[in-house]
């Protein structure tokens, strides 16, 4: 027991030193360049490099891309996959706005929502036709 005692005695002095010495150690001023080249400059001449590289511009070879259909608006945005029947539902717009809620004060976002005209709704079925 007194050897294993001993060994672990020696060993946390080894490593104390060790500790010790690596914080000790004294940082002079040639470890980092005080002149030259800034991130930001390294970074866009770097970019200005690969961009030279490329074989064509990145305009050649484009299409203009049509967005009809996937650009949110009132009429597509509530939709479902479950449709209803023979009630209209009514899309409206909740402008953004702060609600206050105690003594905080929430950012609500605007969103777009429906109300319907009649009381109960019907929906059909994903395969049904309407």
């Amino acid at each position: 027991m007194v050897i294993h005692n001993t060994i672990t005695a020696i060993f946390l002095c080894v490593n104390s030193l060790v500790f010790l010495s690596g914080c000790s150690k004294n940082v002079t001023a040639g470890g980092v360049p005080e002149a030259g080249l800034t991130v930001s400059q390294i970074y866009h001449q770097s970019m200005a490099e690969s961009m030279r590289d490329l074989p064509i511009s990145h305009h050649e070879g484009r299409q203009k891309v049509s967005y009809e259909g996937y650009v949110r608006e009132a009429h597509n945005e509530v939709q479902t996959k479950f449709k209803t029947v023979e009630n209209p539902a009514i899309p409206i717009f909740i402008y953004p706005h702060v609600a206050q809620l105690g003594d905080e004060q929430l950012i609500k976002p605007g969103f777009t929502s429906e109300f319907f005209l009649y009381k109960q709704n019907q929906f059909a079925l994903a395969s049904e036709r309407y």
